[in-house]
């Protein structure tokens, strides 16, 4: 009677404990690090009487190996995007673009250079710094 006590907890504990998890994963964003280290947690604790099968283990291999792969693509994605702008804005040198000012006015101008910061890239356009590059309407 003990025995089906202690599988009734540990079946009890492990259903929990994935919906927690499962939970804080929606709400936070579960990292490769954070299902590693879970992972880890439960093959650590699991139940003696019950331990987790060979396929329930590797498919939570499986999902580690999937989450680790959209990471890397994500990245990957992200630096492109990032290149893709760089190279957007160093193409604008040289051109006579239309923008638009502050005050929502237009402005006409040549592009001398591009000024990489930290918020990003901005343009010098006939001496002027620090005109976003989102400003640009017109490109001739």
């Amino acid at each position: 009677m003990s025995g089906s006590a202690v599988n009734g907890i540990g079946a009890g504990g492990e259903a929990g404990a994935a919906a927690k998890v499962k939970a804080q994963s929606e709400a936070s964003g579960l990292g490769k690090d954070q299902f590693l280290q879970l992972l880890v947690a439960q093959l650590k604790n699991q139940n003696p009487l019950s331990p987790v099968g060979s396929q329930e283990f590797m498919s939570q291999m499986a999902a580690f190996s999937t989450l680790e792969q959209v990471t890397n693509l994500a990245v990957t994605g992200e630096e492109q995007k990032q290149m893709l702008a760089v190279n957007q804005s160093l193409s604008l040198v040289g051109h006579t673009v239309t923008y638009l000012n502050e005050d929502e006015t237009t402005s006409v101008g040549k592009v001398e250079s591009v000024d990489f910061g930290e918020h990003g890239f901005s343009l010098t356009i006939n001496g002027e710094s620090g005109i976003p590059v989102g400003a640009v309407t017109q490109v001739s």
